[in-house]
């Protein structure tokens, strides 16, 4: 985490690459899981850029939760929006305090990627959704960033698409994968 720690300001200055139409997107992905009064759990969200977004997308309160104070010290003073510092491996809410959780960029760097599924399964109440927005390893460019965030001492665990889907299934989270832009590929799935 100490990247994260001396970045922060640039991910705050440079890191918001979401647009209003790719939160009118990921809105609509998140729709059919979301109830009147829920809420939603960007894990792993930084700065709260997309958190921003999807509370005008979707009209529902979006909690921001990092383990990284200093990224937390960006998310936008909003009533909807909230920032809470901890980790995926151990969340500090409640059973079913979720609609749904998205990760964003997030979840190669989880440490316990087994720990962090099945806490999402705890916070997200059942038929809950679950959207992961990772990056395919495969191919050299990748393979050069994977080399490189594994230089900053970062875990580095990217999965294939087709493997992401494997591994949520295997611990209760159906879905799909689906390419999306470039290397840019999305887990959509389900807490059972």
């Amino acid at each position: 985490m100490a990247f994260f720690d001396w970045a922060a300001p640039l991910f705050r200055r440079f890191g918001d690459r979401w647009s209003e139409q790719d939160a009118e997107i990921i809105a609509a992905w998140l729709l059919p899981h979301l109830t009147a009064d829920g809420a939603i759990l960007d894990l792993g969200g930084g700065t709260g850029a997309l958190a921003a977004h999807l509370a005008d997308a979707t009209g529902h309160a979006v909690t921001v939760l990092d383990a990284t104070p200093k990224m937390l010290a960006y998310v936008p003073d909003r009533p909807d929006v909230r920032g809470v510092e901890g980790c995926a491996e151990s969340m500090p809410f409640g059973d079913d305090s979720f609609d749904a959780v998205v990760v964003s960029d997030a979840f190669h760097h989880f440490r316990d990627q087994d720990a962090a599924v099945r806490e999402m399964q705890r916070v997200v109440r059942c038929g809950g959704g679950v959207l992961l927005l990772e990056l395919d390893p495969r191919g050299p460019v990748m393979s050069a960033i994977v080399l490189g965030e594994r230089l900053l001492g970062e875990p580095g665990s990217f999965f294939a698409p087709e493997d992401l889907c494997v591994f949520m299934a295997q611990r209760g989270v159906g879905g799909t994968c689906e390419r999306q832009h470039g290397v840019g590929y999305r887990f959509l799935g389900t807490v059972r």
